[in-house]
C-alpha cells in the first residue's frame, strides 16, 4: 500500500508537468492497485499523456470506469488488461491512436469502438479479447487484415485497400470485392452459416474450413459468387460443399480440396472431369487426402 501511496505523492509533486508515458502492471493477487487506477488515470490525462499500459492480475471491483482514457487527444497507443468489466463511451476522442490493446473479462458497448476506428485515418493495430470473442485488426500500407474468432467460426479476412468502414460493419461486407476470406466453422451454424456466404458474393478469395460434419444439400442457400477466382475447401470426403460450391462460382479458376477425414496430406492432381461437369473453366484442381 506505501507503493501506491508515493505513486499518488510524485504524481502530486510533478504539478502540471507533462507525463509522456505511464505504465502498471500489478502482479499481485493480494494487494492490488484497482483501488487507484480510476484516479491516476484522472492525473495522467491531464498532463497530455501519450503511452498508457494498464495491466492488473486481479480487481477488487467487477468493473472500472477508464471512461477519461477515451477522451485523451494525446493519447498514441492504450494497452487495457485485467479480470474486469470495461464499458466502451459512447463519446470517444482519440484522434492520435495507433495501437488499442483490451483484454479484459466483459467488454460494452464494443460498437462504439468499431465507429472509432471507422473514422479514423491513424489505427494501425487493433486488439479486442474478452469472453470468447477475439477480434483483431492490422492495417499498413501492404493490407488490411481483420480476424475474428468466437466458438462458433473463426474469420480472417485481407485485402489490399483501405475500406475499414467496410471491414468493420458485417452488413456493409456486401461491398467488399477484392478480398481474400478465410473462414472457420467449428460448429454446425445452420442459417448463419449461409447469411454469413450471402454477405461476402464479390470476394476473389475464399478458403473454407467446415469442421462441424456434413451440410445437408436441403440446408444449403448459397450466393453465386461471380468474382471468385480461387476456392480452398476443408471438408469431409462425403461434404456436400465440395460438389455444391465451385458450381456456384463462374469465373472459378483455381481449386483445391482437403479432406479432413484423411490423416495423410500427400498432394493428389486428378482429372477435372471427374469431379465436375463444367471443368473446362477451370486450370488447376489440387486434391489433398482421398476421397474414394
Amino acid at each position: 500500500m506505501k507503493f501506491y501511496h508515493r505513486i499518488n505523492i510524485f504524481l502530486g509533486l510533478r504539478g502540471t508537468q507533462k507525463i509522456t508515458s505511464f505504465h502498471v502492471q500489478c502482479n499481485s493477487s493480494h494487494c492490488c492497485c484497482s483501488h487507484y487506477v480510476e484516479e491516476w488515470i484522472s492525473e495522467i490525462v491531464a498532463r497530455r499523456v501519450e503511452q498508457v499500459n494498464i495491466s492488473l492480475r486481479t480487481s477488487h471491483r467487477s468493473d472500472l470506469n477508464l471512461h477519461e482514457l477515451f477522451t485523451c487527444t494525446t493519447i498514441v497507443n492504450l494497452k487495457i488488461e485485467g479480470p474486469f468489466e470495461l464499458s466502451i463511451p459512447y463519446i470517444i476522442v482519440l484522434p492520435n491512436v495507433k495501437s488499442l490493446h483490451i483484454k479484459v473479462k466483459v467488454c460494452y458497448a464494443v460498437k462504439n469502438i468499431c465507429n472509432l476506428i471507422c473514422q479514423s485515418q491513424a489505427f494501425e493495430l487493433f486488439y479486442l479479447k474478452y469472453c470468447l470473442a477475439e477480434l483483431t485488426l492490422v492495417r499498413n500500407s501492404r493490407y488490411i487484415r481483420l480476424i475474428n474468432r468466437n466458438q462458433l467460426y473463426d474469420i480472417d479476412l485481407q485485402y489490399d485497400y483501405d475500406y475499414i468502414s467496410d471491414i468493420m460493419r458485417i452488413h456493409r461486407w456486401l461491398r467488399i470485392n477484392k478480398a481474400k476470406v478465410y473462414l472457420t466453422v467449428h460448429f454446425d451454424m445452420g442459417e448463419t452459416f449461409s447469411h454469413f456466404l450471402h454477405g461476402i458474393p464479390h470476394v476473389e478469395c475464399l478458403s473454407l474450413k467446415y469442421c462441424s460434419g456434413d451440410i445437408h444439400p436441403s440446408m444449403l442457400d448459397l450466393p453465386l459468387f461471380k468474382n471468385i477466382i480461387e476456392l480452398r475447401l476443408f471438408v469431409k470426403k462425403d461434404d456436400s460443399l465440395i460438389m455444391e460450391l465451385p458450381a456456384r462460382c463462374p469465373k472459378l479458376r483455381v481449386l483445391e480440396v482437403n479432406n479432413l477425414d484423411d490423416r495423410q496430406r500427400s498432394l493428389h492432381t486428378i482429372s477435372v472431369c471427374s469431379l465436375f461437369s463444367e471443368a473446362c473453366r477451370l486450370i488447376e484442381v489440387n486434391i489433398k487426402g482421398q476421397f474414394t
